[in-house]
């Protein structure tokens, strides 16, 4: 009987202190996390931005909600290849997906990947990553498989090479061992050079040790990973700027977060899009300088051998085409819509993926 009592006891009690946080502030318990450490913008802007806008976003609605944040950056719960399934499995609420990594599991968030030297700048990239989860449904649903909502797209800076030694024309590629993460690798493909799998952090080591003589990378991840410290030579290629990732939210936080938390966190992701490709385009700049002060060598490649280039490739559009359309994907209209939202932004390809 004293045990009866005690439970009835206990559950009012508990009925009670739901009853009272229903009425008050509701605390809604998130993790924020990436692979990647914050001083890369497209985590900064999820750290520094994202995570205290949104109480002060809430607040300024007159919403009861509050959100309490756990962070963990750097690889601190996932690496690179392990973040979509992180967020899949709720590990994190929020974070920062490199959907360059998964090529295969998210194979139509790469298609920018298959037509290079195409879109030179973030800001136009992460605007189309936008614009394709607005038009191409698909591109949600390949989301939804693996239990997360696009909240933004994110885009870096268009990739160069830093090497050992100098690359003055496409020759020079030949048989040089190349860091190239994901996707990036089949931008090697027929110049003759060898691309290794990595991804941004394992850079130095890599080349320090002699698994690679360079790596195909943007000049904002240069300077962050100390990479011009071990590799002394950068050539312009402007190989294009890519859609590398996204912010994602677990779909089973998503359906659980009151609207007007939903407002707020549509509203970020958006904003987030457009704060890291601020961020993105100010530190090239600014890290082309730091490491020229460094001594480090910086030279363009010459137009001629930037079309060698292009034109050495494999035809990677028609490739990635056929093989996403008989997977049943409607990869034709994903490419076509890409290659329309570049040209009508200006964008000048040095080859025509279209044909």
């Amino acid at each position: 009987m004293k045990k009866l009592n005690f439970c009835k006891l206990a559950g009012a009690v508990l009925a009670a202190a739901l009853m009272s946080s229903t009425a008050s502030a509701q605390t809604i318990r998130l993790t924020a996390a990436s692979s990647h450490p914050p001083v890369l913008p497209w985590v900064g802007v999820l750290k520094d931005y994202v995570v205290p806008e949104s109480n002060r976003r809430l607040e300024a609605r007159g919403s009861k909600s509050r959100i309490e944040w756990t962070e963990a950056y750097s690889g601190a719960l996932f690496g690179p290849s392990e973040a979509l399934k992180g967020v899949e499995d709720g590990i994190a609420d929020v974070a920062w997906i490199g959907t360059m990594f998964e090529p295969g599991k998210l194979p139509l968030h790469n298609v920018h990947f298959y037509a290079p030297f195409v879109v030179s700048n973030a800001a136009d990239a992460a605007a189309i990553g936008n614009d394709l989860h607005e038009k191409m449904p698909a591109l949600n649903a390949e989301l939804a498989k693996y239990n997360q909502v696009h909240l933004g797209s994110m885009g870096d800076a268009t990739f160069h090479l830093i090497t050992k030694t100098p690359i003055k024309s496409l020759a020079d590629l030949k048989g040089k061992k190349l860091l190239a993460g994901g996707a990036v690798a089949r931008w090697l493909e027929g110049t003759g050079a060898i691309a290794v799998n990595s991804s941004f952090p394992e850079f130095y080591n890599n080349i320090a040790t002699g698994v690679a003589d360079g790596a195909v990378m943007t000049l904002t991840g240069m300077v962050p990973f100390k990479i011009h410290e071990v590799a002394k030579y950068v050539t312009l290629v402007d190989l294009g700027a890519p859609i590398t990732g996204a912010l994602t939210i677990n779909a089973d936080t998503w359906k659980k977060l009151p609207p007007d938390v939903k407002v707020v966190f549509t509203e970020l992701g958006k904003e987030y899009s457009a704060k890291v490709t601020a961020q993105v385009g100010a530190n090239e700049d600014r890290f082309l300088k730091v490491m020229r002060d460094a001594g480090v060598s910086i030279t363009t490649l010459d137009a001629s051998e930037r079309l060698k280039w292009a034109t050495a490739l494999p035809n990677l559009s028609a490739e990635w085409v056929k093989l996403n359309e008989s997977k049943g994907l409607p990869a034709r209209n994903v490419m076509n819509a890409f290659l329309k939202d570049a040209g009508a932004r200006g964008a000048k390809p040095v080859r025509d993926w279209s044909k």
